[in-house]
C-alpha cells in the first residue's frame, strides 16, 4: 500500500485563543436563552456561568467575569425579562396541573433556584392533597384508570408512583381506594 491509498489523518486542532469576555456577548446570550424558555436568576445564572467557561476555555471564572454576569443579570432583570416570582407562580401553576403534592412543588422550585418562602407564595394555599393524588393516578393511569383495572400486584407499583409524587402514604391509599369506588 503506497502512501497515496492510505487514508490521511486529520491534523490535529491547533488551540485557538479564548475570545475575551464582554457585557454584549452575556447580554446577548442572556437574552437568546430567555427567548427560548422562562427562567429564574439563578437558572440564568448558571447558564451564563457555563457559557463563559466554555468561551474562556477556563474550569474557574474571574471576579471580573463574574460582575460582568451579574450586571448582565441586573440589567435583565430591570427590564423586566426576569422575574423570580412571575416564574415560580408559573412553574408551580404547572406542577399543580400535572396533579404533583406541595412538597413535590415546593422542591422543583427550589431546584430551579426559587427559596423556601417565595415557594410558599406561589403555591396555590388551597391546593388539596388528595385531589391533586387523584389527578395525578388519572394522569399516569394508576389504580382504578389502569387499563384492565387495579390489581393486588399494580396496587404497590401505584403506590411508590404516588410517593415518588411526593403524596404521603396515607393519601395514596385513599386517593387509589376512592377511585376504585
Amino acid at each position: 500500500m503506497s502512501d497515496d491509498e492510505r487514508p490521511r489523518k486529520a491534523k490535529p486542532r491547533t488551540s485557538a485563543k479564548p475570545r475575551p469576555m464582554t457585557a454584549t456577548y452575556l447580554r446577548n446570550s442572556a437574552m437568546h436563552y430567555l427567548s427560548a424558555r422562562s427562567a429564574s436568576t439563578t437558572m440564568l445564572r448558571q447558564t451564563l456561568e457555563r457559557r463563559a467557561k466554555t468561551r474562556l476555555c477556563v474550569r474557574q471564572l474571574s471576579e471580573e467575569t463574574r460582575a460582568l454576569i451579574d450586571k448582565a443579570i441586573g440589567e435583565l432583570v430591570t427590564l423586566g425579562m426576569v422575574n423570580d416570582a412571575t416564574f415560580a407562580q408559573a412553574r408551580a401553576r404547572s406542577l399543580q396541573g400535572k396533579g404533583f403534592s406541595k412538597r413535590r412543588i415546593t422542591e422543583g422550585l427550589r431546584l430551579k433556584g426559587i427559596g423556601g418562602a417565595q415557594a410558599a407564595l406561589a403555591i396555590d394555599p388551597e391546593l388539596d392533597e388528595l385531589t391533586q393524588a387523584r389527578r395525578f393516578a388519572e394522569r399516569k393511569r394508576l389504580g382504578a384508570w389502569r387499563r384492565g383495572g387495579p390489581t393486588p400486584e399494580t396496587r404497590d407499583k401505584d403506590l411508590r408512583a404516588l410517593a415518588r409524587a411526593g403524596f404521603a402514604y396515607a393519601i395514596a391509599s385513599k386517593a387509589l381506594v376512592e377511585a376504585e369506588d
